[in-house]
């Protein structure tokens, strides 16, 4: 029964509340460009959709246009579009002139054009980005990073004619360069090298991307002593000029990266059939380097082996290897403890260093897993942190058989975090043989590691930050399908023992 006692109570509730209500009119100037700021940066999150508009919170009063207009850190990023109609060289005149004398990110989207497209559009598209090209030249001295993104099998020609456009502009300032060339199989063949990468031009480089290039992007005398980071992810499917040695190229061009911190080595970098040397060849020492990633598409584990034995990383704090076994044939299967991986000549481990350790995709193959994989926990004795997938399953029954062992020394003794990233639809198999290992750990007087499982989901509607461990374990067994009820008695166990067990539902992607 409606009682209207009650909803005159509510309004009285409302109207003591009110007095502490504020219009965000009346806040400071500061305090609303902190705002702005946050709304911003959401804003900027998009590359492809490119939307640069503060103008939106620029046209809310006079007084916000004022206050948007004349602070120019919201203008510190120019964006362009190589897209009909989205081509306006007033517009980047106006955002340079509004970002004052600050240092600007400069991003390029080259968008595929409309099907079909006739010579007009041709035309004028190729005309408006050349104009554009050159206001982003003149304030080159300013620039800060530089990203340029091809969009997905765009095969216009107006990526290379960007990376043309682009010149030799002198940018002393610049610290960041990334250049993405989405592909899906087919690549945008560069005619020549993209000699805008000079250490005269740009001599504050640090942080190198390229991804789904041509290899001939390269330049042939790049000096990359400034680089800290690099990322380098190359096809190299189409040609016209006979292929050298892509292995010599990748070597000579870490001799001089010297002072490189993070280095990421993707598919196709270099040519397996290339790979062949002699092994009288000196590695080449990084000796800044502190985290080293290999992810591989379909390679053979020559690759790896080939990178592995190019250089020496005395001060190797992560080692991150993702691979494709289900590629492998039965004799290409990795063993590690050949001396072309983690183990020396002499058994002593290549990497000693190494504290967090992630391991995707590499021991699984329809032939069962790799050899000797004994090796991987003897190669790393410092490990802290293992990063693994499903491949546990393999890990943990290997844990398990080891620890009968009395005589055996204990495998990763120093382990205290242990993160297993789950593929959607994952059974809970290798539950049972992870907590017989972490019992059989905590017999021996070992510490138990922090056990944070993760699971990628495919279902709409579930949250990232989900807290509550009874929702998400019943979200994790609707999602995989597994109901049984020694799923929740073994991840209770693990609790019992004494261990940290995070079973975190979380969107996470390679």
């Amino acid at each position: 029964m409606y009682h209207p006692s009650r909803k005159t109570s509510r309004m009285v509730k409302f109207s003591s509340q009110a007095k502490y209500i504020s219009s965000i009119s009346v806040l400071p100037d500061d305090l609303l460009l902190v705002i702005f700021q946050v709304v911003a940066d959401d804003i900027y999150g998009v590359d492809e959709q490119l939307r640069l508009d503060c103008v939106a919170l620029a046209s809310v009063c006079r007084g916000w246009r004022s206050l948007v207009l004349s602070t120019s850190r919201f203008w510190m990023r120019l964006h362009m579009m190589t897209k009909f109609g989205a081509l306006s060289r007033e517009h980047l005149e106006r955002n340079v002139m509004r970002s004052a004398n600050a240092l600007v990110d400069v991003v390029i989207y080259v968008a595929k054009p409309p099907d079909p497209w006739g010579q007009t559009g041709w035309s004028l598209v190729f005309d408006g980005a050349k104009t554009c090209l050159q206001v982003l030249r003149e304030c080159s001295h300013r620039w800060r990073s530089l990203k340029i993104i091809n969009e997905k099998d765009n095969h216009s020609g107006l990526f290379d004619f960007v990376l043309s456009e682009l010149g030799l502009p002198h940018a002393p300032v610049l610290n960041e360069v990334e250049i993405i060339c989405h592909s899906s199989g087919w690549i945008t063949s560069l005619q020549e090298s993209f000699q805008f990468l000079s250490t005269t031009y740009t001599p504050s480089l640090k942080m190198l991307k390229w991804e789904g290039c041509d290899s001939n992007i390269l330049p042939g005398h790049f000096d990359a002593s400034s680089l800290t980071h690099l990322s380098l992810n190359f096809l190299r499917q189409f040609s016209h000029t006979p292929a050298s040695n892509s292995l010599v190229t990748f070597r000579n061009f870490l001799s001089c990266a010297r002072n490189l911190v993070s280095l990421e080595v993707h598919r196709r970098v270099f040519l397996v059939e290339h790979a062949k040397t002699d092994g009288e060849v000196d590695p080449v020492i990084l000796p800044a380097l502190r985290t080293l990633s290999v992810i591989m598409g379909t390679e053979k584990p020559a690759y790896l082996s080939s990178i592995l034995e190019t250089i020496a990383t005395p001060n190797l704090h992560h080692l991150a290897v993702h691979g494709d076994s289900l590629a492998w044939e039965e004799d290409g299967l990795i063993d590690f403890s050949s001396p072309a991986f983690f183990l020396g000549q002499d058994e002593t481990p290549k990497f000693p260093s190494v504290c967090k350790l992630t391991m995707k995709n590499m021991l699984q193959s329809i032939h069962g897993p790799g050899k000797n994989m004994r090796s991987i926990f003897t190669a790393f004795p410092n490990v802290t942190e293992v990063v693994l997938d499903h491949d546990v399953r393999e890990i943990a029954d290997h844990l398990v058989m080891e620890s009968y062992d009395e005589k055996a020394p204990p495998l990763w003794p120093c382990l205290q975090h242990l993160i297993i990233e789950m593929p959607p639809m994952t059974k809970f198999h290798y539950l049972p043989q992870l907590y017989e290992w972490l019992r059989l750990r905590r017999g021996c007087g070992l510490s138990l590691p922090a056990v944070v499982i993760r699971y990628g989901l495919q279902r709409a509607g579930v949250k990232e930050d989900a807290r509550d461990l009874i929702v998400m374990r019943k979200i994790v067994n609707d999602a995989t399908g597994y109901r049984a009820s020694d799923t929740r008695k073994v991840v209770k166990q693990l609790g019992k023992l004494g261990a940290l067990v995070d079973l975190r539902v979380e969107s996470w992607t390679e």
